[in-house]
């Protein structure tokens, strides 16, 4: 089944920032290309304040041979917007698009080796 990976983030009033995540999302998907993964598409979309948004990202595969969809959403915590907000979102986008099989990741603040990544970051600025 050919799927595609979106990759959400808040999103900010700074478009600064938001380049700075769509570039993040692109070496995201450079390696998951140079690791063998195989996703048709990896996207950014934000869940406010920016675009796109997931239905207007999941609108961008329309044209792709896309049949499953996974959102993984680039939070530390899983306050209002992870525990509310993105399933809202994911629900609406389910309704919109009933012939894709979305599918919401674990928000990236639940990752196992979150804390040792944290270290290295700050060993290598030392």
């Amino acid at each position: 089944m050919s799927k595609a990976l979106l990759i959400m983030a808040h999103g900010s009033r700074s478009e600064t920032a938001n380049d700075e995540f769509r570039a993040l999302v692109e070496r995201v998907a450079q390696s998951a290309h140079a690791a063998g993964e195989e996703f048709v598409a990896v996207l950014p979309c934000f869940l406010e304040l920016a675009k796109p948004s997931l239905v207007e990202a999941i609108q961008q595969l329309e044209h792709q041979p896309v049949k499953r969809v996974q959102l993984y959403p680039l939070f530390f915590n899983k306050g209002k917007h992870v525990g509310r907000d993105i399933p809202a979102q994911v629900t609406e986008a389910r309704e919109r698009f009933p012939d894709l099989t979305i599918e919401l990741l674990d928000y990236f603040g639940s990752a196992e080796g979150l804390a040792p990544l944290v270290l290295d970051h700050i060993a290598g600025q030392a």
